[in-house]
């Protein structure tokens, strides 16, 4: 790879058209949907191999498919007319208009439906259902029957036969029936699917007209069943009617009832008036023994008077004595009248005197029998009082008496009128209930039956095929895309900058060619040391071999990078590692060897003393003394150089092998070796071993000027390839660059924009 300088005074490698591409950014945040078609584009073959096999299967599956016929009536459901038959409330039914839709699609979609339509069709015996008996079971039947045989069926009566056979043809029916509603209306699409067109047509009509039937008939059974009840019911009641009145009857006789309440109503009053008797009667006797005692008292204090027994009130206001008083007062009145016209010795005037004394001496002669009767006043009213409290004790009792006798007879009226009430009810409700015996209300009718249709409605297997082929077809494309997105491996150069930081010095690419192992055709992967799974190790002088040119550019832009990095940084030793066995290190070394021998005098040393291959590469033989010779003093320095005649280049085999290979690498003697050859030679180039392997890469990159490291594409891991790095930064050792090998340039081409690297490599048809 050319190399030129900025004007800071630093070098970068100038990148070919194909490391351009390959540098791609893919670390930004933005979908790179080019990326995207590459990656699919590279993987088209198997995308499109497993959408070919998908849909393959997918139309050998759907044309084994039998076609179903769809047929559908619409059924108008009409409320049901409650006013008419109310025999909700016998049954206490209360529902919303929804739930009784949803109840009658339910109805519809029932087994007892489907149990209806198979009688009323008689299906049972129709041909579409015998045609099993005549046909001869399948291969898939026969396979399965292979290898599970069944056990042999028990034999059966003809009638379990029969009964079998019926469920089963229910059970077909039922299966396949349908019935969803039409939004907004009250219609209902009720549909059935089946192999055979005619018997979906048949069938979805006879499910809408099962239904009305069933109806009807289950009315006219609720019917039938609420007068059976209510007859039953009736003599019951009846009977319980008649025992109430009977009941009533004899307790009116054995208590003589004519008006029980009007009697009450006496008894009642004959209380009142004996409790306002007794009242009196009592205020009466208070008063007596009220005058007496007062009496009683003054007459022994000596101060009993006319005068004082008229200042007592209860003797005053006497209603005896007040007449008397009201008959002296009308008598003064006329001695007044008399004095004004006549004198005091006038007749007249005598008699009204005569009057007036008469009138006093009555009021002394009343006051003092009023006296002398209190006595047996008090006895009478203490009498009349005692008389009354006995009477109002017998009126007490006659109204409580009373009073039971018209609750017992309020019970038994209730009585009665409640089982009249009850039998009344239920006998009118039994002469609705004869009378909707012979009326027939139907739930709905058939607006549109159903018509045979001429194709089938599934399955869709045009729909069914496409719907495999994109479904696939984006399976495959989201297998591909994951893959991808799991795939840890560096595929490019922008892979080597941006995941692992470091430079890239060029791109090895995968050679294709004919093999030797029995004479069978293979590819040469660079830097392959076996020959498994039919691959084989390119030869290590390719780079002169290469017909193409392919191979040899890219080895010689590796070279130039070299060159450059010399000019920079006088780097005259130049070590190759990798991270692991297998990534082509010693084949890359071998042909830049060829390549820088061609312009300058060059060395090549395998330092990899646990795993030598230069010799075997260069078919040197394996006796000859080398690198771990001379270091160890057995050998001269000419002693381990093999000279190359045919290319004038010179090589240092490992040796023998050695057991304490680090021991030799870190020893004085390989330093002054090193130090002895740049003094002979223009670059020296040292294959060393994989540096998660061992440690002998660091100390030889001690010696060296420059490090190349060494990738293999899409083989290696991005966490082992940074392990490695991480190794050498922490050991001191800097990276001059990467070179990405055994890129898979048909794949490259296939996904990315490489025409213009692919034609100056020599790789366009």
């Amino acid at each position: 790879m050319p190399v030129v300088s900025n004007n800071k005074g630093l070098s970068e490698p100038v990148r070919t058209p194909l490391e351009s591409e390959l540098t791609h950014n893919l670390g930004n945040d933005e979908i790179d949907l080019s990326k995207l078609f590459r990656i699919i584009w590279r993987h088209k073959l198997v995308i499109l191999s497993f959408s070919a096999i998908v849909t393959m299967i997918t139309a050998m599956v759907m044309s084994s498919k039998t076609p179903v016929y769809s047929a559908s009536a619409s059924l108008l459901l009409e409320a049901e007319q409650k006013r008419v038959l109310q025999l909700d409330d016998v049954y206490g039914e209360s529902t919303s208009v929804q739930e009784y839709y949803y109840s009658q699609l339910e109805i519809i979609r029932s087994r007892r439906v489907a149990e209806k339509v198979v009688d009323d069709l008689n299906l049972a015996a129709h041909p579409f259902f015998n045609r099993a008996n005549h046909q001869s079971p399948g291969l898939l039947q026969t396979l399965r029957d292979i290898v599970n045989p069944q056990p042999p069926a028990p034999v059966l009566s003809e009638q379990e036969k029969a009964i079998l056979k019926r469920e089963a043809v229910i059970g077909y029916v039922w299966g396949g029936m349908s019935a969803s509603p039409i939004s907004k209306t009250q219609v209902v699409n009720i549909g059935f699917e089946s192999e055979s067109p005619e018997l979906a047509a048949l069938i979805s009509n006879a499910i809408g007209q099962a239904y009305l039937d069933n109806h009807m008939e289950v009315n006219l059974e609720r019917i039938e069943k609420s007068a059976t009840w209510l007859n039953s019911s009736m003599s019951g009641l009846k009977q319980k009617l008649e025992t109430a009145e009977e009941r009533l009857a004899a307790f009116e006789e054995r208590e003589s009832l004519v008006d029980v309440r009007g009697i009450k109503s006496l008894a009642a009053r004959e209380l009142e008036d004996l409790s306002a008797q007794l009242t009196q009667a009592q205020q009466e006797v208070d008063q007596s023994e009220l005058i007496s005692s007062l009496i009683a008292y003054n007459k022994a204090n000596g101060a009993l008077s006319i005068e004082y027994i008229n200042s007592v009130p209860e003797i005053f206001n006497h209603p005896s004595v007040q007449n008397l008083y009201q008959q002296k007062l009308l008598i003064e009145n006329k001695k007044q009248e008399l004095a004004i016209v006549y004198g005091p010795k006038h007749p007249k005037m005598i008699v009204v005197n005569a009057e007036l004394n008469k009138a006093e001496a009555n009021i002394e002669q009343q006051i003092n029998r009023l006296i002398n009767n209190l006595g047996t006043d008090t006895r009478q009213a203490k009498e009349r009082v005692k008389q009354l409290a006995n009477a109002i004790e017998q009126a007490k009792a006659k109204f409580q008496r009373l009073t039971r006798i018209e609750n017992q007879h309020r019970d038994l009226l209730q009585d009665v009128e409640t089982n009249r009430s009850l039998y009344e009810a239920f006998f009118s409700r039994l002469k609705e209930t004869a009378q909707l015996e012979g009326f027939e209300t139907s739930v709905g009718r058939i607006i549109d039956p159903a018509t045979v249709p001429f194709t089938p409605s599934k399955p869709r297997k045009k729909l069914v095929i496409v719907l495999a082929l994109m479904l696939s077809s984006m399976l495959g494309v989201a297998s591909v895309l994951l893959l991808e997105a799991l795939n840890s491996s560096i595929r490019s150069a922008d892979d080597i900058e941006q995941k692992l930081g470091q430079t890239l010095l060029g791109i090895i690419p995968l050679v294709k060619g004919k093999g030797s192992h029995q004479g069978s055709s293979s590819r040469w992967k660079f830097g392959l040391r076996s020959a498994n799974n039919n691959m084989e190790a390119l030869p290590a002088n390719y780079y002169l071999q290469d017909k193409e040119y392919g191979f040899s550019e890219a080895v010689r832009t590796i070279r130039t990078s070299l060159q450059m990095l010399n000019i920079e940084s006088h780097a005259k030793t130049i070590a190759i590692t990798s991270t692991l066995p297998g990534e082509g290190k010693t084949q890359l070394s071998a042909n830049l060897f060829y390549a820088i021998g061609q312009l300058q005098k060059t060395i090549i040393i395998d330092a990899d003393m646990r795993r030598p291959s230069i010799a075997k590469n260069f078919s040197i033989d394996k006796s000859q003394p080398g690198l771990a010779n001379y270091i160890a003093d057995t050998h001269s320095l000419s002693d381990c150089i093999v000279k190359d005649v045919h290319n004038n280049m010179d090589i240092i085999v490992a040796g023998d092998m050695a057991p304490n290979p680090q021991e030799l690498l870190s020893s004085a003697r390989f330093k002054a070796l090193i130090s002895d050859l740049k003094q002979h030679y223009d670059r020296i180039i040292i294959d060393t071993p994989p540096i998660l392997a061992v440690s002998d890469t660091i100390l030889i990159a001690g010696v060296s000027d420059a490090l190349i490291y060494v990738v293999k594409a899409e083989d290696t891991k991005e966490q082992q390839i940074k392990a490695g790095l991480k190794r050498l930064k922490t050991s001191g050792v800097d990276i001059s660059g990467v070179v990405l090998n055994q890129v898979d340039m048909d794949k490259a081409i296939s996904y990315q924009a490489f025409e213009g690297y692919y034609d100056q490599y020599g790789y366009s048809s």
